[in-house]
């Protein structure tokens, strides 16, 4: 998906964690790119692979079990994608990645145009 593209070499600039996660991505400044700023917000169950290769089943609103959301400053998102399925993925260029898995309720929303 194009505009999901834009996303990419975005950095995670800040989080926060309450009924919802949030994901701040700007630019890195200096270099050529999109200048994107795009907030990514989770409000369902979602899966997160830490730099270490280990999986952590996420859930909005669980408070200090978050934590590992907090690893994902400062890193730069090299690949987002939309599963055939409908999931949401999105690589990070420590190792890191997000999966969030097709839900009826919720979708992609306020993608930026190229």
């Amino acid at each position: 998906m194009k505009d999901l593209e834009a996303l990419v070499g975005g950095r995670v600039e800040d989080t926060s964690c309450d009924d919802r996660v949030r994901l701040r991505l700007g630019a890195v400044s200096g270099g050529e790119g999109s200048g994107v700023v795009a907030e990514l917000v989770l409000e369902t169950e979602f899966r997160l692979r830490d730099v270490d290769g280990e999986y952590h089943e996420m859930c909005p609103g669980t408070g200090s079990a978050l934590a590992p959301v907090l690893d994902l400053f400062g890193q730069s998102v090299t690949r987002v994608d939309m599963g055939a399925d409908g999931s949401f993925i999105v690589d990070f260029d420590a190792g890191s990645l997000l999966w969030v898995g097709a839900d009826a309720e919720f979708g992609v929303h306020h993608a930026p145009s190229a």
